[in-house]
């Protein structure tokens, strides 16, 4: 990932002084003070970021959402470098009398809609800054939704704001700029995951069993639709290995599960850093996707929720 922009340097400009003595007068010459500098416009929207991700920490709450982002909003915080307080022009300025905090879910949502909107700006710029405010909007999109679909039934989720539960997109068409060895070994981890879900259908029963049935379906549509754009090899295998003790007993079961679709996850928002603007949207409703899957089956985890999903900042 291209490296952020370096902070601005602020450089405090002290004037020169000259004394002279003249029939016992003392004379102060100054020189006239350097002006300020203007920071750059990404400068400025990592700085609001920051801010952004500081009113999250402020707002976290004991509530699911806010136990997830009080881990993980400092992480993102971090990553953009802090607040810089001494840069107030970063700070966005509120509404003549309004001085009320904003609530944990508006604070949330504000941070995702700005991210999304700043990492369209970011993008011809500074690429690297632009993948991380997309990774930050889907880190929060996670956090607000993950909790709620525990045990939901299996079906394909958009990241909200990116597109719909109906449509999505979750593939991308002939256009993409992602190279067809990628897009094939996509389509081989889609079909493996179909294959896991076979096989867990098969020693599983009622609502259980169908549930797999359904996953394994929507990871075979995924798997056609990467496979029909020009250029992706078909490299599917008719078995993959499967854990032995995966399927033995459904906690088993769901853990080999929740370990295929957090693989993909992660496969799909590695594809975020250096995204063009056409992939965006399928590969962060394909990542968000994922993760939705996986936050379904039993036994999730909310605290491994990444709070930069497909960045490494190390």
């Amino acid at each position: 990932m291209a490296p952020l922009p370096s902070r601005v340097i602020r450089t405090a400009a002290v004037a020169g002084v000259a004394t002279v003595l003249l029939t016992a007068c003392t004379w102060r010459v100054e020189t006239p003070p350097i002006p300020s500098r203007t920071p750059t416009p990404t400068v400025v929207l990592r700085d609001e970021a920051a801010l952004r991700e500081q009113a999250v920490i402020d707002a976290a709450d004991s509530t699911d959402l806010g136990v997830i982002e009080a881990g993980l909003a400092p992480e993102r915080l971090a990553a953009l470098g802090g607040v810089y307080v001494e840069y107030p022009s970063a700070s966005p300025t509120p509404d003549a009398g309004v001085s009320a905090a904003p609530s944990l879910d508006e604070a949330v949502q504000d941070a995702i809609d700005e991210a999304l909107a700043a990492a369209d700006a970011a993008a011809e710029d500074d690429p690297g800054l632009s993948a991380m405010l997309r990774s930050i909007a889907l880190s929060h999109a996670l956090a607000v939704d993950a909790p709620g679909v525990t045990g939901t039934a299996p079906v394909e989720r958009a990241m909200p704001g990116i597109g719909d539960d109906a449509t999505g997109p979750w593939a991308p068409d002939e256009g993409t700029a992602v190279d067809g060895d990628t897009l094939a070994a996509l389509a081989v981890a889609h079909d493996r995951a179909s294959f896991a879900y076979e096989v867990a259908a098969a020693r599983a029963s009622g609502n259980e069993r169908t549930r797999a049935l359904k996953r394994s379906r929507l990871h075979e549509e995924r798997v056609a639709e990467l496979l029909a754009l020009p250029g992706v090899e078909d490299l599917r295998t008719s078995l993959y290995d499967v854990p032995p003790a995966g399927t033995e007993n459904r906690r088993a079961r769901a853990a080999t599960e929740r370990a295929v679709e957090t693989g993909l996850a992660e496969s799909y928002a590695a594809l975020i850093d250096g995204a063009e603007p056409a992939d965006v949207p399928w590969i962060l409703n394909s990542a968000y996707d994922a993760w939705m899957r996986a936050a379904a089956l039993p036994g999730f985890d909310l605290g491994s929720l990444p709070a930069l999903p497909g960045l490494d900042v190390s």
